[in-house]
């Protein structure tokens, strides 16, 4: 039977337990495919990933305060980026004068910083940081993105993202206590970052100076110690062949340097950001700092999103998306919802932070017209919940009943990721499913709690599940055993 639940539809099976398929609609599956849940088989604790760029207070003029909305999705994380005007939350935003003084508080602007704190920890949400670029007038706009410069003055823009993270987590200037735990280096430093033709080479000892600065404000403020992230490249699989010797000398020199980094960032774009293609690169990079002396470093994607890819299955793009048909915007939010999802369960075990961008519509340059209007994002301008942010609840309601990750088998086929759950005693169990087919499909689920209960299994069910949706399907040990 099928019952209508806001403007989604629910889809309900009643052989082994509700299945809910979060799509637009329930039709005849045009393919079949065969997934095991092996609920007897532990795999780790289930990571929702749920983190996003941008903060629930608006960048835009006119645009609404998303601290509810924020709590409503049960968005974890929040990376506070560049591209907010005046880009007020860099270092060259909150220190406008390179020839101030780094001491004085007078030097400084941190309003705009400050409100996007207040409302991050309003909503709940752990913050990321990112410093970004030089101090002084270095953040200016260029073409349809903005780049920075690298810094300059060494000395002064560590004494400023000091003085900052003092303002941030000590108080001082009237600041907050504890209010961020992770800093992250620059924005994409060898691009926008400004380490790129003849800076290149100086990227790796920056960074360095950037672990050491952490260090010593960490030195001296134990109580308020925050954590650095970097260095933030971006890159799709296809440039990993390329990249890796960068990756690997700025590896080689923290290692070197004896600096600490705990976590290690990366950023995935280019021409092959498909889910698989995003695990596998992630599973290279883990490999690398393993390899190379860094086991204990997190890996995280700091800033990733579906447009691309979702423009190169289904042939739309997020600059027409205002003027596409109501079938083609809701197949398109529903897809970047699907691929969402996708990510962040072939990332488990594997990424342990992910920051999807954005929450909120991007401010862009006076006079620049914005790549579509959000549609795609968590948050409608006409308000409720977008599918992205339907996901995450999702995930959050997956995490809830059934935190561990389980041994799920089925035949991968790029389009179709899969991920079996399970609560902590085991007596429970759930299929996480994700699917950007451009064609209906349909599943056949069995559940096995072999080594829980004498090799009990359910019976498979059918479970059909739109192109580009995404299904929860739940079961319990009480289905199996009398």
């Amino acid at each position: 039977m099928t019952q209508r639940l806001g403007r989604r539809l629910v889809c309900k099976a009643i052989v082994a337990g509700p299945v809910l398929a979060w799509g637009s609609g329930c039709r005849r599956p045009a393919g079949k495919t065969a997934i095991s849940v092996h609920a007897g088989s532990a795999d780790g604790l289930f990571d929702r990933l749920s983190g996003v760029q941008g903060s629930p207070a608006p960048i835009i003029e006119g645009e609404p305060l998303l601290t509810a909305r924020f709590r409503e999705a049960g968005i974890e994380w929040s990376r506070f980026p560049q591209d907010c005007l005046p880009n007020t939350l860099t270092l060259a935003g909150l220190f406008p004068d390179e020839n101030a003084d780094p001491e004085a508080e007078a030097s400084y602007r941190f309003a705009g910083l400050d409100a996007h704190v207040t409302a991050a920890l309003e909503a709940g949400a752990q913050i990321l940081w990112q410093s970004s670029y030089d101090v002084g007038s270095s953040d200016g706009w260029v073409g349809l993105n903005h780049g920075g410069r690298p810094p300059a003055q060494l000395d002064r823009w560590s004494r400023v993202l000091e003085r900052t993270l003092e303002h941030l987590n000590v108080g001082w200037a009237g600041g907050f206590q504890g209010a961020v735990r992770f800093v992250e280096f620059l924005n994409e430093p060898n691009g926008l970052g400004g380490f790129r033709g003849a800076e290149a080479p100086r990227l790796v000892p920056v960074f360095l100076r950037f672990l050491e600065t952490i260090e010593r404000f960490n030195a001296a403020h134990p109580a308020r110690a925050v954590q650095p992230v970097g260095p933030g490249i971006p890159l799709g699989i296809r440039a990993w062949p390329g990249l890796r010797p960068l990756f690997e000398s700025i590896i080689d020199g923290v290692r070197n340097s004896g600096r600490a980094l705990p976590v290690f960032s990366f950023h995935t774009y280019g021409e092959d950001v498909s889910p698989p293609s995003n695990a596998r690169l992630a599973r290279e990079l883990r490999a690398l700092l393993d390899g190379r002396g860094l086991p204990g470093a997190q890996l995280w994607n700091t800033e990733w999103q579906a447009t691309d890819h979702v423009k190169q299955v289904l042939g739309i793009d997020a600059a027409r998306i205002a003027s596409a048909t109501a079938d083609e915007q809701k197949t398109y939010a529903s897809a970047m919802a699907a691929y969402a999802i996708a990510c962040k369960l072939r990332w488990q075990g594997v990424v342990t932070g992910s920051f999807y961008y954005r929450a909120n519509r991007r401010a862009w340059p006076e006079g620049s017209a914005p790549a579509g209007d959000g549609r795609g994002g968590f948050f409608p301008r006409e308000g409720g919940l977008s599918p992205l942010a339907l996901q995450e609840q999702l995930m959050a309601q997956a995490r809830q009943g059934t935190p561990e990750r389980c041994a799920t088998t089925w035949t991968d086929d790029g389009e179709l990721t899969a991920q079996g759950l399970r609560s902590a005693d085991g007596k429970s169990a759930a299929l996480l499913v994700s699917s950007l087919s451009q064609a209906d499909r349909e599943l056949e689920v069995t559940f096995s709690f072999e080594g829980l209960s004498d090799g009990a299994a359910l019976t498979p069910s059918l479970v059909p599940i739109r192109a580009g949706a995404e299904a929860l399907v739940p079961a319990s040990l009480a289905s199996v055993v009398p």
